[in-house]
């Protein structure tokens, strides 16, 4: 395959600038079990993990809605969860882990639902729901903002992956960085509501491709990100397609979140 090929872009989505990004994650605690289901413009996702209240003891997984043919196959990888203890950060996790052997964003339901599982063997509430909304980033800043049970914890204007405001955080990364001011920045449930926003940010970007018209493309089409995830790797990524209408617009219609019609 050459540069140019490799390089080619995606078609423009005509409705960019007139819309936003929105992702809905809801996290429901049971008895020994956690099931956290996600759903954005990109992606329908739902995990369960099953715990002794020490360490993970089960994995399951569905991919209802997502990009590539090959994306159902993560189911597997995520089962390299089973015996991580429910009280690590995430980043003690992918030390034990890899992220990049599994969908992102399925990796990142199944970390919350472990944190989920944690705070709640702890005592702490048997629900959370999250709500992201990311304005498209046109002819300036996006408002980038995350409610966690209804109440607002993050709003951030953001522009080309950097913070621009609140004053306190200018000039802070959005991408590459992100982890390392984060950490140290929040704690509890801001920087679990932080890491959600960062990610809800990533994907917001897609928004600027009409990625519905790739459809049955190869996926080494657009090499981008080669091994960042489970489609992605070697081996796989050689096999994997974009499939058709896999991406919906949810910003006029957040309420259709989660009911992954």
């Amino acid at each position: 395959m050459s540069q140019s090929q490799s390089q080619q872009p995606f078609p423009l989505n005509p409705d960019f600038g007139r819309g936003c990004y929105r992702r809905r994650i809801r996290l429901r605690a049971l008895p020994g079990r956690v099931e956290a289901e996600l759903e954005d413009s990109n992606h329908g996702l739902r995990c369960a993990i099953d715990h002794d209240g020490q360490r993970v003891t089960g994995v399951e997984s569905e991919t209802l809605r997502v990009p590539f043919s090959t994306c159902s196959g993560a189911s597997e990888p995520l089962r390299a969860l089973i015996g991580v203890e429910l009280s690590l950060q995430p980043r003690a996790i992918a030390e034990a882990v890899n992220p990049r052997a599994n969908c992102t964003h399925l990796y990142d339901l199944a970390l919350l639902a472990i944190a989920h599982g944690h705070r709640n063997a702890g005592g702490g509430p048997s629900s959370r729901n999250y709500e992201l909304r990311v304005d498209d980033e046109h002819d300036g800043p996006s408002d980038a903002m995350v409610w966690l049970d209804g109440e607002l914890i993050h709003h951030w204007h953001a522009a080309d992956w950097t913070i621009a405001s609140p004053a306190e955080l200018s000039d802070k990364p959005l991408y590459k960085g992100f982890a390392a001011w984060a950490n140290d920045e929040f704690d509890g449930d801001a920087r679990e509501a932080a890491f959600v926003l960062h990610k809800g940010y990533f994907v917001a970007s897609a928004r600027r491709y009409d990625l519905n018209a790739a459809a049955g493309q190869a996926a080494t089409a657009h090499m981008y990100l080669p091994g960042v995830c489970h489609s992605y790797s070697p081996g796989i990524v050689e096999q994997a397609v974009r499939l058709e209408n896999s991406v919906r617009d949810f910003s006029d219609c957040p309420e259709q979140l989660l009911r992954f019609g």
